[in-house]
């Protein structure tokens, strides 16, 4: 991950703890509907703003995962354009010798190249112009390929901890709701009529962190597996172009 990648990926997080803090400040401010207020940040009219409600810190994972799952589409996005740059020749009856390789590295860098398929095409022409053997060449691709796969799933591991989070939190929360009902109901005569609206009412609340909580999980979960999909395919697609376009027109002399 380069400098300028590492910044948009802070800016990114940092605008997503914003934009969390302005959806719980506003679902606090707006006369939202008793229930909808209290399943989005655990506000009720008897006892107000919750600062600490479970609500709030999923909030917060929730456009934390949101910004980070955001970042890696548009890193996936912007290298996409590489596979129709025409760093190699696409000529079916095109012949690679060692002698083509620094036409080669000057065509990636004429177009700027700094993506995945351009660090694979200096890989293999490096490679070819030190052994001049295609078959060292085709297994550097596949190393280096199997590499990259490795560190996309390695990146995915703090989303995969937000996905595996926003559950957890969604059951303290529940849990706490629940232990704040039966401290409720141990405070009140057992023979009130209002005593069972009142564990009910507060333990229904209680499940709707749990509730929220899983939604957002399946909406990070979706999306991760979504984005991560899109990575893999198009470091397969520049894997098959190098190979088309590259090993199997490599001759060696």
């Amino acid at each position: 991950m380069t400098q300028r990648h590492k910044q948009i990926r802070l800016t990114a997080c940092a605008c997503s703890v914003l934009l969390a803090l302005a959806v719980i400040i506003l679902c606090n401010v707006l006369p939202l509907p008793k229930d909808l207020a209290r399943f989005l940040v655990d506000k009720s009219p008897e006892n107000g703003v919750n600062i600490y409600a479970a609500q709030n810190f999923m909030w917060i994972g929730f456009f934390w995962g949101l910004a980070e799952l955001l970042v890696r589409y548009l890193f996936i996005k912007e290298q996409e354009h590489e596979l129709t740059d025409g760093y190699l020749p696409e000529n079916p009856e095109a012949i690679l010798t060692a002698n083509s390789m620094s036409q080669i590295n000057r065509s990636v860098a004429e177009k700027h190249g700094s993506g995945t398929l351009a660090a694979l095409v200096r890989l293999i022409a490096y490679q070819f112009q030190l052994s001049r053997s295609v078959g060292m060449c085709q297994s550097v691709l596949n190393a280096e390929v199997e590499s990259r796969n490795a560190d996309i799933d390695l990146g995915y591991n703090i989303l995969r901890y937000i996905a595996w989070m926003l559950p957890t939190l969604g059951f303290i929360g529940t849990v706490w709701g629940i232990l704040s009902a039966l401290s409720v109901a141990a405070g009140m005569d057992p023979t009130d009529k209002a005593l069972l609206p009142t564990v009910i009412s507060s333990m229904s609340v209680a499940f709707w962190t749990t509730l929220l909580a899983l939604i957002m999980s399946c909406i990070i979960m979706y999306l991760m597996h979504y984005i991560q999909g899109k990575e893999e395919n198009y470091l397969n697609a520049c894997s098959r172009y190098c190979l088309k376009n590259f090993i199997n027109r490599l001759y060696e002399n």
